[in-house]
């Protein structure tokens, strides 16, 4: 079967006066997309909201993030956020099966979610099975057991479940079905026309991960800030089995999506240092930076 609307009485239209107005941004780019030189790129699936609403992430909640507010933090994110109006439309990001849908309860047993369409898709990635997950609907528009092709419309976006406003929250999990099976959606979905990603680790001496470190990104022609991300935060792991993952390929812990071809210095500080590095972005393809203290000269001074 092919998706279809559950009611007559559906109108895919936006209610203006319950989100952000929309901000004109690029066409995305077509995916599946690899332009990496050494094959580690797997941006194969679509925007989940289309290019005349809002389809850039809420930056200050980031995946892998615990909020803005270091005092009171909130969950650590498993997926990125699209804020957008009651009532816009949410698209499948590749073909595949609805797994859950219209008239299914609680997905995997929390409201947390709200209203959820979940697919399992075509492909995968090294042997392992891929799927999306499209939460906090105010409507579901499919029901499992639909096959759905890339770009139909599959739910209304809402604010069912926990949430603070409007907004369709996007995952991406691969290998497993399960919370703790997540992956940055941020290096799968395509990025814009003219634009790339940045994927990074901020790391101590011995290379391990820091977490809820702050990198700003600064471009290096302009010395302006990267007006779509200023800052990102780097993934926080709190150790309980259901921790968000780096990339198999990338080993990240951190991303900056839709960044405009160029060059740009990205800045921390670890232990009071202010370590810096710049690294190019090119169309379609992920630029890799790690920031890391240099490693102590030992003396040589006589005893």
């Amino acid at each position: 079967p092919v998706p279809t609307t559950l009611d007559e009485d559906v109108v895919v239209l936006s209610d203006s006066d319950n989100g952000p107005t929309p901000v004109w941004r690029p066409p995305a780019l077509e995916p599946p997309l690899s332009r990496d030189p050494f094959g580690r790129d797997h941006y194969w699936f679509h925007r989940p909201v289309e290019a005349n609403a809002n389809n850039a992430i809420l930056f200050f909640y980031a995946y892998g993030s615990d909020g803005p507010d270091k005092e009171n933090p909130w969950r650590i994110h498993h997926g990125i956020d699209f804020p957008n109006p009651v009532g816009e439309t949410v698209r499948a990001a590749a073909d595949g099966v609805v797994l859950h849908g219209a008239g299914d309860g609680l997905f995997q047993n929390t409201a947390s979610y709200g209203n959820v369409v979940f697919i399992q898709h075509d492909f995968g990635y090294n042997g392992q099975t891929l799927y999306t997950l499209y939460a906090h609907l105010s409507r579901a528009l499919v029901r499992s057991g639909e096959r759905v092709n890339a770009g139909d419309v599959i739910g209304l976006i809402g604010d069912t479940g926990n949430v603070s406003g409007p907004h369709v929250h996007f995952e991406v999990r691969m290998g497993g079905d399960r919370y703790r099976d997540t992956y940055n959606p941020l290096l799968w979905m395509v990025p814009y026309v003219g634009h790339g990603v940045i994927a990074g680790r901020v790391v101590d001496e011995e290379g391990r991960f820091i977490e809820d470190a702050e990198v700003t990104i600064r471009n290096w022609a302009t010395g302006l800030l990267l007006e779509s991300s200023p800052t990102v935060t780097t993934y926080v792991f709190n150790d309980t089995g259901s921790d968000v993952q780096p990339d198999p390929r990338w080993n990240e812990n951190f991303v900056v999506p839709d960044v405009p071809i160029g060059k740009y210095e990205l800045i921390t500080t670890i232990d009071g240092v202010r370590i810096a590095e710049v690294v190019e972005v090119f169309e379609g393809r992920t630029s890799f930076v790690e920031l890391r203290p240099p490693v102590p000269t030992p003396s040589t001074d006589s005893p």
